[in-house]
């Protein structure tokens, strides 16, 4: 199964070419954006990659159940000259060929497997979609979709066309449709760690969909959070000068931040942050709120943490008066 994980993140590359955050078009982004578009889709698509190895046909599916078995692929080939009409047989050599990267023949088992059932069969056009996909030819992403989407309508409960058609629809900035079919993966009751790892990739999904706040809106006094933020003397020479600096509202529960605000590097620099930063509708700090405040200077220029990235943080409550002064002084391993 290591072979999956490797090969979805390869298809996750291709998300890069498709998905634009809202927060990267913001001031300072520049030459960066490839950068920043490529770590942000692999930070999704790393944990989605994950949960196809948990969430798969290993779990779910007998025909992974079948080719994971002893059986050889010679084996399945010799049942299959005796009987050319086993459906099940075909899965199984798809899925067999599938795992030890032969695509094409996959593809080919599936499509075999696809014309004995009147109408299509979903498990074998989620396998055509999978061997396209992981064929590595974006000239093939159009068809993949098509049998994808044809896999949904036939079975909306395939782990293998949820977690492809979610990827699928992500690439294509899809946002809301790529939610629906993460929520649709944890409505099939998955092991808790997996859960968990869904809830979070629909997060992810909601700050991206609702990041930038409404233009010119007016700060709300009630929940607004003042910062005077400042940079360590010691860390001065670790900013390039295209970096950003990121400050986030976070409750102590955790979850998504409640509150985000995107701005060149200044140092030092004076801060607003209130309900009208909230990232997602509903989600947003409260007056009297005890919050968790990052300002985090990012190299990249990628609002997701990266290795060399500075920061600091400090516990405040929504509302109060005055300025918090909030220095970054420390650097990300």
């Amino acid at each position: 199964m290591t072979l999956f994980i490797i090969a979805a993140a390869l298809l996750s590359l291709l998300a890069a070419a498709f998905v634009a955050q809202p927060l990267w078009r913001a001031r300072g982004a520049g030459a960066r954006a490839p950068q920043v578009a490529l770590a942000a889709t692999l930070a999704l698509i790393g944990a989605a990659a994950l949960l196809y190895f948990k969430l798969g046909d290993r779990a779910w599916s007998d025909s992974a159940v079948m080719a994971q078995s002893n059986q050889s692929i010679s084996i399945l080939a010799r049942r299959l000259e005796r009987n050319p009409r086993d459906l099940d047989g075909w899965l199984a050599l798809g899925q067999a060929y599938t795992q030890i990267g032969r695509y094409s023949m996959a593809e080919r088992s599936f499509e075999r497997a696809n014309r004995l059932v009147p109408g299509g069969n979903a498990d074998a056009l989620a396998g055509i979609a999978e061997s396209l996909l992981m064929g590595g030819d974006r000239a093939d992403v159009p068809a993949a979709s098509q049998y994808l989407e044809r896999a949904l309508q036939l079975n909306p409960k395939s782990p293998k066309a949820l977690f492809y058609g979610a990827i699928d629809a992500y690439q294509q900035g899809k946002l809301q449709l790529a939610r629906e079919r993460f929520e649709s993966m944890l409505a099939l009751s998955p092991p808790e760690s997996v859960r968990v790892a869904l809830q979070r990739q629909i997060e992810q999904i909601d700050a991206q969909m609702h990041a930038a706040p409404a233009a010119g809106a007016a700060p709300d006094g009630a929940t607004a959070i003042r910062l005077h933020v400042t940079l360590a003397p010691a860390l001065a020479d670790k900013v390039p000068p295209d970096a950003s600096l990121f400050v986030f509202v976070r409750s102590p529960e955790g979850g998504a931040p409640l509150a985000v605000k995107r701005s060149s590097v200044q140092m030092p620099q004076d801060v607003e942050l209130s309900a009208a930063d909230a990232m997602i509708a509903g989600h947003a700090v409260q007056p009297g709120q005890n919050v968790a405040v990052v300002a985090r200077i990012s190299v990249s220029g990628s609002p997701l943490p990266q290795s060399g990235d500075l920061y600091g943080e400090i516990n405040t409550v929504a509302g109060r008066s005055g300025s918090r002064a909030l220095l970054i002084d420390r650097l990300n391993p």
